[in-house]
């Protein structure tokens, strides 16, 4: 890979895997709008390694906390382990539809048209989360995550597997249509992408071995920029959903995905 595609393509990975418009999709149709190959999977896990690192270096200061909660320190270790517990058991769904599915979902990736038809499912995702969440508010106070919702949050983000399916799409959505605030729901949702992007990373590490890949400079560049970019993605959301809304993302992808289909359709 060359250096552009490597920037471009970290650029891409860090701002789409937090933000809810589905990293998977764009890393699928920005290669093939612009005519280049599909990046290879051991690059792919470098980007994943590069948000993995933007989303604790995000949440380093409540990460210690829980550190400490899980050892018996801190103000409050209950609720330190409470959380943990919940992460865990969120997590679970998605191991489970990634170790059962997964194979199969991955020849999506090769197949962009699908990918912009998942965008619009995406959009309908997070325009049906802002609905349920204001006719929850009307009647009933904000809430905070439990072991229900966080089984449903789990299970969207189960669905996300697919690509063109935002996973911080699903999950805020499935967070906020049960009355969790826009941004404690993002929140929860980044926290549960940890052991997600982890268990991403370990899967594929077996594959990056057997096979032929070198750490050159734009792969360093292509970890960096997805590494930095994340962050800003991650810090960025959360400042905005603190006054605003899911629908424009929503609206972007109504309108990017209609048009990215015509463009690889004619191409």
């Amino acid at each position: 890979m060359d250096w552009l595609e490597s920037i471009v393509l970290g650029l891409v990975q860090g701002i789409t895997e937090f933000l809810p418009i589905s990293s998977s999709g764009h890393l699928v149709v920005v290669p093939a709008l612009l005519g280049w190959k599909q990046p290879p999977l051991a690059f792919d896990l470098v980007l994943h390694l590069g948000t993995l690192i933007a989303v604790i270096f995000s949440f380093r200061y409540q990460l210690l906390h829980l550190g400490r909660g899980l050892i018996g320190r801190g103000a409050n270790p209950a609720a330190d382990r409470r959380l943990i517990g919940l992460l865990l058991l969120g997590s679970i769904p998605a191991g489970i539809a990634g170790l059962l599915l997964g194979s199969k979902f991955e020849r999506l990736f090769d197949q962009p048209l699908w990918v912009c038809g998942f965008w619009v499912v995406t959009a309908g995702i997070l325009l049906g989360g802002e609905y349920l969440a204001a006719r929850y508010l009307v009647t009933r106070p904000p809430t905070t995550p439990n072991a229900k919702r966080t089984l449903v949050i789990g299970v969207a983000q189960a669905v996300a597997i697919t690509p063109g399916i935002s996973r911080s799409g699903a999950t805020i959505s499935a967070g906020i249509a049960q009355g969790i605030e826009r941004e404690e729901a993002a929140r929860f949702s980044f926290l549960l992408s940890i052991p997600i992007i982890l268990g991403a990373i370990a899967t594929k590490i077996p594959d990056v071995v057997n096979g032929n890949f070198r750490i050159t400079g734009p792969v360093i560049a292509g970890f960096i920029v997805a590494g930095i970019s994340g962050w800003v993605a991650i810090e960025g959301l959360l400042k905005y959903l603190r006054t605003n809304s899911l629908r424009i993302f929503a609206y972007y992808l109504l309108i990017v995905a209609p048009i990215s289909a015509i463009i690889l359709e004619l191409n």
